[in-house]
């Protein structure tokens, strides 16, 4: 097998895990209960308390997550080292993936296992827990947000920095290149000089 057929393969390893990533996280994400406004917290806490799949949406969406960074990993040990391409781009993107993904495991520890059972003991408890607990549950609302912005800021850097990695790439070898005919030496083409030698017979 040479270079270019294991890249190749490669490649197709890394698409395949982080299409399935992305497949995985859209499949979990329809499942998670978001019809109510997330600004409008009483609706918002009452539909998580009513939601029985909460912490297992969740739970698929972060697989899918590190789904997609394994993918990101493994494109990364293809196109690290090579000729004409960045020297940091691809080691800083593989270290913001895993970071993002670090970060990706918090947010759904805390949106869905702490904010899950945060809302359930809302919806459960008596009249004159409730404001305390609403704000125990808001409280940890506002930790999701948090952990979600720098999620989605390591997140985009990950992918600026492996498009760095990615735009030089050349995968097609050399020797698949076509060569116009009008360069080429017409004794590199039998085909038409026999033709051409039949016509002039015929004339």
């Amino acid at each position: 097998m040479d270079h270019y057929t294991s890249s190749q393969r490669a490649l197709r390893t890394s698409a395949s895990l982080i299409s399935g990533g992305v497949l995985l996280s859209l499949v979990a994400g329809f499942f998670h209960p978001d019809r109510a406004p997330a600004n409008d917290h009483p609706a918002a806490f009452a539909e998580h308390a009513h939601s029985g799949a909460g912490i297992a949406v969740h739970l698929g969406q972060f697989v899918g997550m590190m789904v997609i960074v394994a993918g990101l990993l493994a494109l990364f040990l293809v196109l690290n080292g090579q000729a004409g391409r960045s020297v940091w781009a691809g080691p800083f993107g593989a270290a913001a993936a895993v970071l993002a993904l670090g970060l990706y495991g918090v947010l759904q520890a805390v949106d869905g296992v702490a904010l899950k059972h945060a809302v359930d003991a809302w919806a459960t408890a008596p009249e004159a827990e409730r404001a305390a607990r609403f704000a125990s549950a808001g409280t940890i609302r506002w930790l999701e947000w948090s952990v979600r912005s720098y999620h989605s800021f390591m997140l985009g850097v990950s992918f600026l920095l492996f498009g760095a990695v990615v735009r030089p790439t050349a995968v097609v070898p050399r020797d698949l290149n076509p060569r116009p005919c009008c360069d080429s030496d017409p004794e590199d083409r039998p085909g038409i000089v026999a033709e051409s030698q039949r016509n002039s017979q015929r004339d």
